[in-house]
């Protein structure tokens, strides 16, 4: 009997293969949609820890560069302007300190000379020449008069210069002024405590008048009732040793001349004689300007 032989031993099973193991693909007509993957969850969000406000001394020094800087472009920008309202302050300023000195300055020489404006009186007119013609047509009055205004300075320090000028005559009637002529008056100085005269001489030829005034003015010169108004238009300044002022215009205006008696002459005082007044740029004067001309 044939020996038997041993039994091989036993090949273990080979393993199936991942590859194998899975199953076959689907074939290509056949498209699954793959399944969809979720996201994955979201971390809660983390909590920012409030932030602590700097330190005050940090805070102004941080912000101290941007205020220089604002400042410095405000000062770059609106300089102009300060510099301007700066110079127009200063020159305001001025003004005002000459406009208070100059017054000051005024007070104390007012308060020093104590000036006082001068007093004119007119004495009694003399006509030298006075005849109304006498006709039925028309009446004409050929009248000569010599005219004298006395003045007096009563300034101690003061005198007053008048330059040349013109005076007008005219005879005071209820219809009219009547006017008899004017003529040039000389100028002449004023010293202080001093008189001073202003003589002219006015003649008119010819003048017209109505019946009625002819008759009334006849009347009157019979009577040596007649009254004559006395205007002097000339340009008066103040002086006191070197201190001198401009010359300005200054009228005379005298009203109710008297008429001087038969045989007078104008130059010696006979009757009583009538006040001047006086007016300053049209402005009438007492001791200080106060009433406006009419």
């Amino acid at each position: 009997m044939a020996d038997k032989q041993p039994p091989s031993p036993t090949k273990p099973k080979p393993k199936p293969s991942a590859a194998a193991a899975q199953p076959a693909p689907a074939p290509a007509t056949a498209r699954t949609t793959p399944p969809l993957k979720k996201p994955p969850p979201l971390a809660p969000p983390t909590q920012a820890r409030p932030l602590k406000p700097p330190p005050a001394h940090q805070y102004r020094q941080q912000q101290q560069p941007a205020n220089r800087k604002r400042q410095y472009g405000r000062h770059r920008g609106g300089g102009g302007g300060c510099s301007g309202r700066r110079v127009c302050c200063l020159a305001t300023g001025f003004v005002l300190l000459a406009l208070c000195l100059a017054l000051a300055a005024a007070c104390l020489a007012y308060l020093y000379y104590h000036p006082r404006p001068p007093s004119f009186h007119l004495q009694p007119l003399a006509a030298t020449r006075f005849r109304v013609g006498n006709s039925s047509a028309v009446s004409a009055m050929d009248v000569t008069a010599a005219v004298r205004v006395v003045s007096w300075n009563p300034n101690d320090r003061v005198s007053f210069e008048y330059g040349d000028g013109e005076g007008r005559v005219a005879l005071a009637d209820a219809d009219g002024d009547v006017a008899l002529g004017w003529a040039p008056v000389a100028g002449f100085r004023h010293a202080p405590r001093s008189v001073a005269t202003v003589a002219f001489v006015a003649a008119a030829k010819g003048v017209v008048v109505d019946e009625a005034v002819a008759a009334r003015v006849r009347d009157r010169y019979r009577r040596r009732q007649l009254a004559f108004k006395v205007v002097v238009d000339t340009h008066v300044g103040a002086r006191s040793g070197a201190v001198r002022t401009g010359m300005v215009p200054v009228r005379l205006l005298c009203d109710g001349g008297a008429m001087a008696p038969r045989g007078g002459v104008s130059g010696s005082v006979v009757g009583p004689m009538s006040k001047c007044q006086v007016y300053l740029f049209r402005v009438r004067c007492y001791f200080f300007c106060i009433t406006p001309m009419n």
